[in-house]
């Protein structure tokens, strides 16, 4: 039984049954007592000194440094002169403070971590210092056995819950840890607190999930009105199935540039499509629904589109601005030019053996990230491209070799349309890199299916050590692993050879030629790799990337000969025939700074841009978009992309400044080189200079120039729905996607 003995001013606080100790009075009746918490105790201390005092620790085995700024609170219990007190059990205070914790025999860790303030205001002990506070020896070793606890735990975490060994180093991990090492600071004088009294259930975390997704929405939604009704707002729509329910998805990102000229992106949703056909019709009825949460259906006609070229999504934004992505085509152009395009083949059966046999259709794709030529399946080159024996070929060397067909081929040139040119009609020499392409595949999937990869990492472990033994350095690789296996090492080569008698797989492989579709390759991997960027600007990248890649083509065309010379050819002419310029590309490239000359536009295109710029102008402009502040102006960034540097403009000698806004952009001579053309934008001086072109800008760097970023956001998903987590709801996938990045883009900030 607790009673009340706030008449002997004795406060006990009853709010913390978890750190209270019942404790005999006495003088009282031998059945009462008197429950008491760290928080009476230390209020008792600090203002009713004449019934509760310190007294230091009789035991013999208090010994441990914290004792030294350590006592043991009592009461009194008597009210004689010579007053009696009565150590209190299970707790300790501070000397100084009166900061009281609850405490036994076993354990004084929370003696060891207090932290005095009293000592603080001294100048004995910063509260907030940057060192560890505990630097005594007794402190380190302790820190030291609570880390090896921690080591433990998360070993046997990661090995009985089959979670990732990365997990520790998660940023919202750290988080979590962080603010529960806060709470223990805070709540320390409270006594033991359980795990279980913080962690929230699992439907808790879920229902604040789309809590706190809906209120980022209504956030996010003001911003995205303000774009799109300003028309600096772009999206990129797309459709997605996972894997193991083969529920499809409508995603979405949304990039827009805000007024300070700063560039964002966000993805907006991925929700589920429950339409079964997906028709134009209910394309568009879906992504009006989904864009209506966000208020931006009525804004539509304000917004372009980035989209790639699936009949569905062109037919069903055929009444909105929409824009190709370039990735996208640039892909079909690399697919068409080694003949890997789609094919279909239709069998037209009887009636009576209509239930027998059905259409065969063999789809290859590439997404926009994937840029080797591994990536194409050998089972569409295997239909398109009859095969020929090797003996064929070889009777015909004397006859069509790569230098002679050089020869016949230069001068035809300007009438050869190379891109109808069928596989039937190919050359030998260009027929012969096809057959390698599907042996080199051939050889791929032999080694696969073999289980040889593991093989081939000994074997080249093993040559490392050889060559550390004997002083050589070992070969360099382009991947993050040095222990990547690589076929034509000539150790890996010499074994596979041996390895069962699979030496004729070697033998077809011309290692010369693989060379020189890699070089033939690597000017795609650098295109694509910068058309794909979703964190920053990219449109501006299109007409130089272009121009590089056409240059590229067209001097790897006069050093090949043979076979490599046909496809060069082939690719210039499928790059002029499938890749359109837009006028969004040219006024992109316009706005750069570094690009503003537009190398490798016509004239006609080159005019065209100026005239619609001008056509912005007004003569009594005033530029009436907001100017930011000197402290939010961007200095140009220190490191800048090594390939897209080569391609700006060289610098010129000022000119004369013209009396238009045009004139006097184009005259101008830039020093620095941007990487993100909306930094040079975000100059003050600029923007007061140029106002019509800086409002030009924000609308026009909104747009990226592909839809790699809504793949993306694909891939994020194909993470959260994994075969564990395949039961979650298509709602909380687009919850936990769009929270993600709404996370990541307050990171980056």
């Amino acid at each position: 039984m607790s009673i009340d003995l706030t008449d002997d001013n004795l406060i006990p606080d009853l709010s913390n049954a978890s750190s209270s100790v019942p404790c005999p009075i006495p003088a009282q009746s031998s059945s009462t007592q008197v429950t008491y918490t760290s928080t009476s105790i230390k209020r008792g201390l600090r203002h009713d000194k004449s019934h509760y005092k310190i007294l230091s620790n009789p035991s013999k085995r208090a010994t441990a440094s914290c004792w030294a700024k350590f006592s043991l609170p009592a009461v009194r219990i008597s009210d004689e002169k010579e007053a009696k007190f009565s150590i209190i059990k299970g707790f300790a205070s501070c000397n100084s403070c009166f900061e009281t914790y609850f405490y036994n025999d076993s354990s004084t860790t929370n003696l060891n971590s207090h932290r005095c303030p009293m000592e603080h205001q001294q100048g004995q002990l910063t509260f907030k210092s940057s060192e560890n506070p505990l630097r005594s020896t007794i402190g380190a070793k302790l820190l030291k056995k609570k880390k090896e606890d921690i080591k433990k735990l998360c070993a046997n975490w990661v090995a009985c819950s089959m979670r990732p060994f990365s997990i520790v180093t998660d940023p919202g991990f750290k988080q979590i840890l962080q603010e529960c090492l806060t709470i223990g600071r805070d709540l320390r004088s409270e006594g033991e607190l359980a795990i279980d009294d913080l962690l929230p259930s699992d439907r808790t975390v879920r229902n604040d999930v789309d809590r706190a997704a809906q209120h980022e929405r209504n956030l996010l939604k003001i911003k995205l009105v303000a774009a799109a009704d300003d028309y600096r707002l772009s999206i990129s729509p797309d459709i997605w199935s996972d894997k193991y329910r083969n529920i499809s998805y409508l995603g979405a990102t949304a990039h827009f540039v805000d007024d300070n000229g700063i560039y964002h992106y966000f993805d907006l949703f991925c929700s589920e499509f429950k339409s079964k056909n997906k028709t134009a019709v209910n394309v568009l009825k879906m992504l009006e629904a989904q864009l209506a949460v966000f208020g931006l259906k009525e804004l539509m006609d304000k917004i372009t589109f980035v989209t790639d070229r699936g009949a569905n999504f062109i037919k069903a934004l055929m009444a909105f601005r929409v824009l190709l992505c370039v990735a996208h085509r640039l892909n079909n152009v690399l697919k068409k030019t080694f003949y890997q395009e789609i094919s279909k083949k239709k069998t037209i059966v009887s009636p009576g053996k209509i239930l027998t046999t059905s259409t065969s259709v063999c789809r290859t794709e590439i997404t926009p990230t994937k840029t080797e030529m591994t990536t194409i399946t050998t089972r569409t080159f295997a239909q398109a491209s009859p095969e020929g024996n090797e003996e064929d070929i070889d009777d015909k060397n004397d006859i069509d070799t790569e230098e002679s067909s050089d020869d016949d081929n230069d001068d035809d040139d300007d009438v050869v349309d190379y891109t109808s040119t069928t596989i039937a009609n190919l050359p030998p020499p260009a027929k012969a890199i096809l057959d390698m392409i599907k042996d080199c595949k051939s050889l791929v999937k032999y080694v696969k299916k073999a289980n040889l990869n593991r093989e081939l990492q000994l074997e080249r472990e093993k040559q490392n050590i050889n060559n550390s033994i004997n002083g050589e350095d070992p070969p360099s690789t382009t991947n993050n692993s040095s222990k990547a296996a690589t076929l034509h090492q000539s150790s890996v080569v010499r074994w596979l050879t041996l390895y069962h008698h699979q030496r004729q797989r070697l033998q077809k492989i011309n290692f010369n030629m693989v060379e020189r579709l890699i070089a033939f390759l690597a000017p795609w991997k650098n295109v694509l790799k910068e058309v794909q960027v979703g964190n920053s600007p990219s449109l501006h990248c299109v007409l130089p990337c272009i121009t590089y890649l056409r240059e590229q083509m067209i001097n790897g065309e006069k050093k090949e000969r043979g076979g490599m010379k046909f496809f060069y050819k082939r690719a210039i002419q499928l790059l002029d025939n499938m890749f359109k310029l837009e006028d969004d590309h040219i006024r992109a490239s316009f706005l750069h700074p570094n690009y503003k000359q537009l190398r490798g536009a016509t004239k006609s295109q080159i005019k065209s841009c100026h005239a619609y710029c001008r056509g912005l102008v007004l003569p009594d402009t005033t530029g009436d978009d907001p100017v930011i502040s000197e402290k939010d102006i961007c200095e140009p960034p220190s490191k800048k992309s090594k390939f897209m540097l080569q391609l700006m403009d060289k610098k010129e000698t000022v000119k004369e400044p013209g009396m238009s806004e045009i004139d006097r952009y184009n005259a101008l001579t830039v020093e620095e080189e941007y990487t993100n053309p909306l930094t040079f934008w975000q100059q003050q001086h600029i923007q007061l200079a140029y106002p019509t072109l800086y409002r030009l800008a924000k609308r026009t760097f909104a747009v990226p120039c592909s839809s790699a970023a809504v793949e993306r956001q694909f891939s994020a998903a194909g993470q959260i729905v994994t075969q564990r987590r395949s039961n979650l709801d298509p709602s909380t996938v687009n919850n936990l996607i769009f929270l993600r990045s709404i996370e990541n883009s307050k990171r980056q900030i």
